[in-house]
């Protein structure tokens, strides 16, 4: 008796281009990358604004800002969106190390947007506090 399931056709569906990484929502490596730079920062300061006070003041700011960028595509629009959102919060890092940390640990998964292969910020938040 034969199985009904061939192995070999099921496996033939799961051929995975690592250098054409869109998700199954249609998103770019490069909007991804920007909505899990976001999240990320959402989250840590979910997670710490209670601990650090001065994270209201980064919450603010990133709540406040917006990009407006018309007529670009994608790789192009997230990159610059992370590059000026880093440069928003940027002055806050003089007023606290955990915003520092926050800055450099979000610089971590920014480089990415150069280099896919390169290794981002392994942790949860951008806080290890």
């Amino acid at each position: 008796m034969k199985d009904d399931l061939d192995y070999d056709d099921d496996f033939a569906y799961n051929n995975f281009d690592d250098e054409e990484e869109d998700d199954d929502f249609g998103m770019t490596f490069e909007e991804d990358l920007y909505l899990m730079i976001r999240e990320k920062l959402r989250d840590t300061i979910q997670e710490y604004k209670g601990k650090y006070p001065l994270l209201k003041k980064l919450e603010n700011a990133v709540s406040s800002f917006k990009v407006n960028a018309k007529n670009t595509d994608d790789s192009k629009f997230y990159p610059l969106a992370a590059k000026l959102l880093s440069e928003h919060i940027k002055p806050l890092t003089e007023e606290s190390e955990e915003i520092q940390e926050i800055y450099d640990n979000m610089q971590t998964d920014i480089t990415r947007f150069k280099n896919q292969r390169a290794h981002g910020f392994e942790g949860d938040f951008y806080l290890s506090a």
